[in-house]
């Protein structure tokens, strides 16, 4: 009897630790590393300038870098982790998009996300994976504007993206582009990325400080 009233102590021990550390989430942050951070090398008041292959040329300013916590998504529950997100915000002329990275723990998972939304001539080309498949990659050299740069990683997207052929679908999807291929300097930042459904590749022209 003794054995079974200890084992049953235990047990409603343990749901009541356990359904605390739940519902006591909601009060922490799951929070970005220094190491993770360090990811990013742009600065605040940087402009970037893109050619294409088609000859467009467009500009992207940086004009603030945030960190912030972020409540759970509908979708984690009510019982789920904060959440802080690195944003790299840009000078577009889109307010709900307005950010070149987004570095960003998610709940129930491990691993870290980063996505990129390169906003150039209205359009979306939009890239997205996580910090553990980037530290895979070995570093690669890439030439341009005559300039050698021997830190590049190559992201490439595994699956080809296919648009839905729906008119509902197509509202959200319109004048939104997965990029293939991104050439990432660990100094620099986005060197050159390629679409290939629109058959369009941006290299980066120069980029400097405005202060």
């Amino acid at each position: 009897m003794r054995t079974k009233f200890k084992l049953s102590r235990i047990l409603i021990l343990i749901i009541f630790l356990f359904f605390g550390y739940v519902l006591t989430n909601m009060f922490r942050t799951k929070r970005l590393t220094e190491k993770e951070k360090s990811i990013i090398p742009y600065k605040p008041n940087q402009v970037l300038v893109f050619e294409s292959n088609k000859s467009e040329i467009d500009t992207i300013i940086i004009t603030e870098i945030t960190l912030k916590e972020h409540p759970p998504y509908m979708e984690d529950m009510l019982w789920a982790k904060n959440k802080e997100i690195l944003r790299i915000q840009t000078d577009v002329d889109c307010k709900n998009c307005d950010e070149i990275i987004t570095l960003a723990k998610r709940n129930y998972s491990i691993e870290t996300e980063i996505t990129w939304t390169i906003r150039i001539n209205g359009k979306n080309y939009v890239y997205g994976t996580n910090l553990k498949s980037i530290n895979r990659l070995k570093k690669k050299k890439l030439t341009l504007n005559e300039i050698e740069y021997d830190d590049v990683l190559v992201l490439k997207r595994r699956e080809r993206f296919k648009r839905p052929n729906n008119k509902l679908s197509k509202m959200f999807y319109d004048e939104i582009y997965p990029i293939d291929k991104l050439y990432w300097s660990k100094s620099k930042g986005i060197m050159k990325f390629e679409i290939i459904e629109t058959n369009e590749i941006w290299k980066l022209k120069t980029h400097y400080n405005t202060s």
